[in-house]
């Protein structure tokens, strides 16, 4: 995804499905066959379980574009070249914008008697405000339709237009982010307005109006031009130190070894599996499924031992390359006014500030403890049964292998027994009626023409409110191919944004002069400054036009098979990732704000995964599962006492891994403090302190774990934000969902205090109301300590 051009100027990836762990059962007594009957003689609704499981039948679903239809239905986008086209229009339209934004609020500027912001501070700011997001509206247009190109577009000379459009478009943003006519025009609006922070209608513009002007900080706008040469120099250094480390820390490790012997206590198969030289010994990459099936069942302590230690130790380059980085980024923070790099990264978040991070980590620390510590016992107790050691401790290469023991005495189920009753269609048609049931909106599958989308499998959505109409685009390229990026993700193409207001028909009367160029040497012509044209739309309650969202979400299903009728089966795991990333999409659509900056998914990152770690909660909850968990071939429902034992079974050591989890947010934040502008800073000795600190078994002197922490990189000091998020949203659901899942007075009330406002409310705010609750409504220190007290499990 782009920069919100907060002037966000560097490009925002699309957001990535990480669960660190995710364990719910809820088991409900409700009725749901009268629901489901509700939707059966739906076409709408069985025509999504069709499109997904059996395409191979509506084969029209997409027909032939006429020549004014392209990518998305964009007239301007029909050729892998008309990238480059629409990245140049972009630029020089963009370029007018600025200039009127200059021109129309520069504190220099003399304006005329009837010059209607004359004297009315707050029109000013509102249409400044106005012209920014317009402007970085235009910029992401282009620039996240480019990152899904690239990402996902199979053709090279696509992907190659792509990588062109994206590269100039961020080097243009890039002088943006240092513009002192453009950053002086904004601050001058913000300051002329002393009162904004009491007047809530004002808190969407004003979110707007702080992000630009922090990432402006955040270049260095405000420093002498010797200080500014050296903030260059130390990003471009970030950037290349961390695409070094993020490198390092997913390539093959270097290989460990086992023997013949050793392989044979693992049976015959797995010793058939490996490469044996003339001296008997087989070696293998600590990341690859050997090495995790050895540390999980092998019963030689000394052959785990040797796994988990290759796979928790790191070269000295690779230790290098982190401090490095992590030293980098210290030295900008100092340069930019800030004490260490967790206060650049958290001052817009919900947590604000490194301490109340902490804060939250300790206290969930201690609320997890009991658990974790009841869980630990029972390894320990069967490690006394099967083991020759008569001691009970437990080092870090026995916890899978006891735990694995332990899950072994129970008989259940395993996921692909599961798998034939959560296809991908019976899982997108329960969301859709999910969805309608809580929040009155639902899905329809429609066509599309052939250059609307990328690959023939992607299948398009409309989002249809049940009041409101058709309210935005999902188009789902779900199932696997042949050099396709693997994973989840969710791609923002276009965010909503009020329209009527941009008056751009009057960018042109701000020249001085046509044949002249414009302040950043840009040159105006009419017939070729034009952003992306998009669709816009009237609001039913609502005044003005706007532009509706266009989301993508990208998975690597197992795809149907015409030959056998079979469809697209999917894991346990598989269901969550669906469910979680249709929890981006809907807010999204949802979220649709007068303001594309604050629209949707651009909120803060300790609020954004929320919505998404909610669905989790839907998706294993009875009256739910009771919507689409029907056998592929014969629709006989889900056994749920199956069901049930399955979770059960894959939640027994819960605590611990939330334990886990913790060590890691703290162990990321503790790296982005002051200790890391010590000249004797250390890596591995601060992740030692740390384990022991947090950690429930001792470190490992000879460890050096710390360069397989990839995300370091990309979310340096912010990995907090998917423990947060999980325990807000465990308390959403206990309060406000568990006894009444389906309930249209829930969806509304969660819709409506958090959905709806995207990034343009107090996020505190919207999870105390939505919860009743004046402290963490406050926000501040107060709520964060309220948010670790809540705790994940409620057997803790």
């Amino acid at each position: 995804m782009a920069p919100a051009l907060r002037l966000s100027i560097r490009p925002k990836q699309p957001q990535r499905v990480f669960c660190p762990f995710s364990f719910h059962f809820h088991s409900q007594s409700v009725g749901d066959t009268h629901l489901v009957s509700r939707f059966e003689n739906n076409h709408e609704d069985q025509a999504i379980r069709k499109a997904f499981d059996k395409p191979w039948i509506d084969a029209g679903s997409s027909f032939s574009s006429p020549a004014s239809v392209g990518m998305f239905g964009y007239s301007q986008l029909q050729e892998s070249e008309d990238l480059m086209r629409i990245a140049q229009r972009t630029v020089r339209k963009c370029g007018l914008i600025v200039n009127r934004i200059c021109r129309s609020f520069s504190p220099h500027r003399s304006p005329g008697p009837h010059d209607p912001v004359r004297n009315d501070t707050k029109l000013a700011f509102l249409k400044c405000v106005g012209m920014f997001d317009r402007l970085s509206d235009g910029l992401c247009r282009v620039i996240d339709l480019a990152e899904l190109i690239r990402n996902l577009h199979p053709d090279p000379k696509w992907i190659d237009a792509a990588n062109r459009c994206h590269g100039l478009l961020c080097r243009y943003m890039n002088t943006l982010n240092t513009h002192r006519d453009l950053y002086n025009a904004l601050d001058s609006v913000l300051n002329q307005l002393p009162t904004a922070h009491q007047d809530p209608d004002l808190f969407a513009a004003r979110a707007v109006a702080l992000q630009f002007l922090r990432d402006f900080h955040r270049h260095g706008i405000h420093l002498p031009s010797s200080s500014l040469k050296r903030l260059v120099e130390l990003s471009d250094r970030m950037l290349l130190l961390g695409r070094a480390f993020f490198a390092g820390s997913t390539e093959a490790q270097h290989p460990t070894h086992v023997t013949k012997p050793e392989a044979r206590m693992m049976g015959l198969m797995f010793t058939q599996s490996l490469d044996f030289d003339s001296r008997g010994i087989a070696y293998i990459d600590p990341s690859e499924w050997e090495a995790h099936i050895l540390l999980r069942q092998h019963p030689e302590e000394s052959v785990r031992r040797r796994v988990w230690m290759a796979q928790n130790k790191s070269t000295d380059e690779q230790v290098s390359v982190l401090e490095a980085l992590l030293k980098t980024r210290n030295e900008f923070a100092r340069l930019t006014g800030k004490s260490n790099w967790g206060q650049v990264a958290l001052e817009d978040k919900m947590a604000r500030s490194p301490e109340n991070v902490m804060t939250f980590l300790s206290r969930l620390a201690t609320e997890t403890r009991p658990l974790a510590l009841k869980e630990l016992s029972q390894i320990q107790e069967i490690k006394q049964t099967h083991s020759k050691d008569t001691s009970s401790q437990i080092s870090p290469w026995d916890r899978d292998y006891y735990a694995n023991l332990l899950n072994f005495r129970s008989q259940t189920p395993s996921s692909s027994n599961l798998a034939p009753y959560f296809s991908v269609g019976t899982c997108l048609q329960g969301l859709s009626r999910l969805f309608s049931l809580i929040y009155g909106i639902s899905f329809r599958v429609e066509s599309h023409h052939a250059k609307e989308v990328w690959h023939e499998s992607v299948i398009k959505i409309g989002v249809i409110d049940e009041k409101e109409g058709r309210i935005g685009t999902i188009y789902c390229d779900l199932f696997d191919r042949e050099n396709k990026s693997r994973g989840a993700a969710h791609y923002t193409v276009l965010c909503s944004r009020r329209t009527d207001v941009d008056d751009d028909s009057s960018d042109f009367q701000f020249l001085p002069s046509q044949a002249e160029p414009l302040i950043d040497d840009i040159y105006p012509s009419l017939s070729d400054c034009e952003l992306l044209q998009v669709p816009i739309t009237k609001r039913k309650g609502r005044e003005g036009t706007y532009q509706r969202p266009i989301v993508v979400f990208s998975c690597s299903f197992d795809p149907p098979n015409p030959a056998s009728g079979q469809p697209g089966l999917l894991a346990w795991s598989d269901v969550e990732t669906l469910f979680h990333e249709m929890g981006h999409a809907m807010h999204s659509m949802i979220g649709q704000t007068d303001y594309h900056n604050v629209s949707g998914t651009r909120c803060p990152t300790d609020l954004v995964e929320l919505p998404s770690i909610l669905m989790e909660h839907f998706a294993s909850c009875t009256s739910v599962l009771g919507l689409f968990a029907r056998h592929y071939a014969d629709d006989r429902p889900l056994d749920r006492k199956a069901f049930r034992d399955y979770l059960a079974h894959q939640t027994n050591f819960k605590g611990l891994e939330t334990n886990a989890q913790i060590v890691m947010a703290a162990l990321d934040q503790h790296y982005h403090s002051d200790i890391a502008s010590l000249d004797e800073f250390d890596s591995t000795v601060e992740y030692h302190k740390i384990q022991d600190r947090f950690g429930l078994l001792a470190s490992v002197p000879e460890a050096s774990w710390q360069t397989k922490f990839g995300h370091l990189h990309g979310y340096g000091a912010g990995y907090y934000s998917y423990l947060f998020d999980r325990v807000i949203a465990g308390k959403v659901w206990q309060e406000i969902f568990e006894s009444k899942a389906l309930s249209r007075e829930s969806g509304e009330k969660y819709k409506e205090e958090v959905l709806a406002w995207g990034g343009g409310r107090e996020s505190w705010e919207g999870i105390g109301k939505l919860l009743k609750d004046p402290i963490v409504e406050m926000g501040g220190l107060a709520a964060i300590d309220r948010v670790g007290s809540w705790g994940l499990w409620k057997d803790s």
